[in-house]
């Protein structure tokens, strides 16, 4: 809450998870006693876990992740619960160009719909998937009005690297202390 405080007079658009998100009693305290707007959601993986959350009134902007919340329809339903909350929405997005295709066509559909993270120069392994990655024009990506998702996937690259599940643990050090917060 000190940070928070010390922050609050340069107004950011939102403080990112200051605690764990499945600690929503806590969450809830800490947005009742912040000025500045709280963001959480990265780490929740179910519209279940969002709904628990916003019936807390535990946050102002949610954040789920197409890549981990069950898709493009999951991420709409969990929007949907959040707008009958009037929290808005700022997809986490560090997952490379396809996603950020998928949450361009999101924040296109999506009433409460806030800002969407991205990474502009996704150099490497991920970069590679796509053809030809989007660049922002004027802090913008703008709407492709080709067929589908607008991205032109390489399906050589991608076949090099088969799926693999990913679930994001709550890591602990030795002594059983939170290993992030």
């Amino acid at each position: 809450l000190e940070l928070a405080d010390a922050m609050a007079p340069y107004k950011p658009y939102f403080f990112e998870e200051p605690i764990r998100p499945e600690n929503i009693q806590a969450m809830a305290y800490l947005r009742r006693k912040m000025t500045i707007p709280l963001a959480t959601g990265e780490c929740l993986y179910t519209k279940f876990q969002f709904n628990e959350l916003m019936q807390a009134q535990a946050a102002d902007i949610i954040q789920p992740d197409v890549c981990i919340c069950g898709g493009l329809m999951e991420m709409r339903k969990i929007a949907a619960i959040a707008e009958g909350h009037d929290v808005m929405v700022a997809p986490h997005n560090p997952m490379g160009p396809i996603a950020t295709a998928i949450n361009v066509h999101f924040a296109a559909a999506t009433y409460n719909f806030s800002i969407l993270e991205f990474v502009p120069h996704d150099e490497g392994r991920r970069s590679e998937f796509v053809r030809e990655p989007w660049v922002p024009k004027d802090g913008y990506l703008d709407i492709p009005d080709t067929p589908g998702w607008g991205i032109e996937v390489n399906e050589s690259a991608l076949s090099k690297h088969p799926y693999q599940a990913y679930r994001r643990g709550n890591p602990r050090r030795s002594d059983g202390s939170p290993a992030f917060i």
